[in-house]
């Protein structure tokens, strides 16, 4: 499919997306560091770079002129800023402008009328203000482009939604990191034999709080080991990829479910003190000292057991929060985290310290967001023409 990418970042979600064989046509992050990292990384090897500027600015202007900024497309995917909504943000409240930066989805929804659109957030969407703000995000999402469209209304048909919390680990991800996944679908488009695989009962336009069911590959229950890890898993898919080789049918989900993955499979092989060396690519960081303590960057980590979520800032305003490394000697590298999401090692973070921690902690792990991308790759099965 086509692919329209809001608040890309660094690239998280892109880099799953091209790996099960989608194509991103338009990136926008108002990051200079972020877009500079995402254009090295994925831009080059494809057919776009991405746009840095600021959203609002960008698309500040009648609808006419969004549909020519805009280019047609399949899919609109986002992760919409989420500062405001993050359990680490103890104020979080919709009053936070941040909060709003979704308006600027329901443009692009409401202008181009894609066939399907993905968003991701924190978990922490779910229950602010008792859940009021996410059904209405949902109503808004369900009406865009319809004469109750919030902003640009028209004569679209609108979208059923749903959502569900799913956690990265579950598709061999080394960290426990819930997020809140939402699936747009136009009213117009038949699943076939689609709908039965990602719902987990028929979808219907009077049942509107259906949740979306993506096969998970691991499980806390299973004890088999997968062969290959997740680092070598990106790796290859990433060479590949680079190279112009189709990888979408490298990792598919099969029905057995492989073990979770440890902090020893991620960065076990990663020297202990920092180096930035080849192999491994921006391992320095944080000359924070480690001070183990029951709150959030300061709890200490196991090899044996998978790792914290792996955050892009602290309560509102403060820096990244880096986790100690399993021997409390140090803080995580840029590297390290970069292995926690799943990042591949010849994926090159720029900007400053700071800067690539939090291009890390706000992107999609590339294994999570490829499984959820599988789900829409095979046209025919999503009821678009090819």
């Amino acid at each position: 499919m086509k692919v329209v990418s809001y608040f890309a970042g660094a690239g998280g979600m892109d880099l799953g997306f091209c790996f099960a064989g989608h194509d991103i046509i338009w990136a926008n992050d108002f990051d200079k560091a972020a877009v500079k990292t995402y254009n090295s990384n994925i831009g080059k090897y494809s057919n776009h770079l991405a746009n840095c500027g600021d959203i609002v600015e960008l698309l500040d202007k009648p609808k006419e002129e969004i549909d020519k900024i805009i280019p047609d497309c399949d899919l609109i995917i986002g992760g919409f800023p989420c500062q405001g909504f993050t359990i680490a943000n103890l104020n979080r409240s919709m009053t936070d402008d941040r909060n709003y930066l979704y308006m600027q989805l329901l443009k692009g929804l409401s202008v181009k009328q894609p066939p399907f659109f993905l968003l991701e957030n924190v978990k922490g969407l779910e229950n602010i203000d008792n859940g009021q703000v996410l059904l209405m995000i949902i109503k808004d999402l369900e009406n865009a482009g319809t004469k109750e469209s919030k902003i640009f209304a028209g004569d679209g048909v609108g979208y059923r939604v749903v959502y569900n919390v799913l956690n990265a680990y579950d598709f061999g991800v080394p960290q426990n990191r819930e997020r809140v996944i939402i699936l747009g679908i136009r009213n117009d488009i038949e699943l076939g034999s689609l709908e039965n695989h990602i719902l987990k009962t028929p979808l219907s336009k009077d049942k509107p709080n259906k949740k979306l069911f993506i096969q998970p590959t691991h499980s806390d229950d299973s004890t088999i080991k997968e062969v290959e890890l997740p680092k070598d898993k990106v790796n290859k898919m990433y060479s590949d990829w680079v190279a112009s080789i189709p990888v979408k049918e490298y990792y598919k989900p099969t029905g057995m479910l492989y073990a979770t993955t440890t902090l020893r499979d991620a960065i076990g092989d990663i020297p202990w003190y920092y180096d930035d060396n080849v192999p491994f690519y921006n391992h320095y960081g944080s000359k924070c000292k480690v001070k183990i303590a029951n709150h959030i960057g300061n709890r200490a980590t196991s090899w044996d057991r998978r790792g914290p979520t792996i955050m892009g800032r602290g309560s509102g305003t403060g820096g990244p929060l880096i986790p100690p490394h399993p021997e409390q000697h140090r803080r995580l590298s840029i590297r390290e985290v970069a292995r926690i999401q799943t990042f591949p090692d010849d994926f090159i973070f720029y900007g400053s310290n700071s800067e690539c921690y939090r291009q890390i902690g706000n992107a999609v792990p590339i294994l999570m967001a490829y499984n959820i991308a599988l789900m829409l790759t095979e046209r025919e099965e999503c009821g678009l023409p090819y």
